[in-house]
């Protein structure tokens, strides 16, 4: 799924480019598509925009795809199956059909916005509008990143370390999600870690001459250490420590 202009060409049901021609110069095979011109609009790609407003009334249908803050959010929103048609006169065979979505709110004088999708050709509308309005939810989530759990605190030049504050952050980010969701879930999964700890039959104990000492089994070890993580993440982006 990703937002295009109006301008962005298409070839839309009863359009497509030329074939190769028979013979190019010098004896040469054809083996580019080729634009028809203003002569043969049939075989000239057609734009986003001209598109959307040359669609039936019968096409266009509400949707509604979450509640917003006030009331819920719904809009006019039609799809058309068409194929892109950048630089076709560079290529050698067509490519592949997908959706057109295109967002025209009633009252608005020309379409909103417009997006090409690949999702499935028996998508339901509902879930094609739902998943090109997941934007605002991706950016609210970057948002909280940087603002609330210190993704936008890493001073550091290096990859490895960025990437290790990244994915600090995002294991804060995820542990608060999943709290919010089931509070009583991860309660239950701190107390399990815990357990599993301080039980006597994940321990065995090792003899060297003059000392003994408690080694863990690694189960007990890797259940040990996921409610470490989890603070140690909580404790380095609430501090914001790189």
């Amino acid at each position: 799924m990703v937002g295009v202009t109006g301008s962005v060409t298409v070839w839309p049901p009863g359009r497509e480019p030329l074939p190769p021609a028979a013979s190019v110069a010098r004896g040469h095979v054809g083996t580019r598509l080729r634009l028809g011109g203003a002569a043969l609009p049939q075989h000239h790609p057609q734009s986003i925009k001209s598109l959307a407003l040359e669609l039936d009334a019968e096409q266009w249908h509400t949707v509604t795809w979450r509640e917003g803050t006030n009331t819920e959010l719904r809009s006019r929103f039609a799809r058309v199956r068409v194929r892109a048609a950048h630089r076709d006169n560079l290529r050698d065979e067509v490519r592949e059909p997908e959706w057109l979505l295109i967002e025209w709110p009633k009252g608005d004088t020309e379409p909103l916005k417009y997006w090409l999708s690949t999702l499935p050709e028996d998508t339901p509308l509902k879930r094609m509008v739902f998943e090109a309005k997941m934007r605002w939810r991706i950016e609210r989530d970057y948002q909280d990143l940087k603002q609330d759990l210190g993704l936008g605190h890493y001073e550091g030049r290096g990859w490895r370390g960025f990437h290790h504050h990244a994915s600090l952050s995002i294991a804060a980010y995820g542990f608060l999600v999943a709290q919010r969701i089931d509070p009583k879930s991860s309660s239950r999964e701190l107390s399990s870690a815990s357990r599993a700890f301080n039980r006597p039959s994940a321990r065995s104990t090792t003899c060297a001459p003059g000392r003994c000492y408690n080694v863990r089994s690694a189960a007990a070890s890797r259940a040990a250490a996921a409610p470490r993580i989890r603070a140690l993440a909580m404790v380095r982006t609430t501090s914001g420590g790189t």
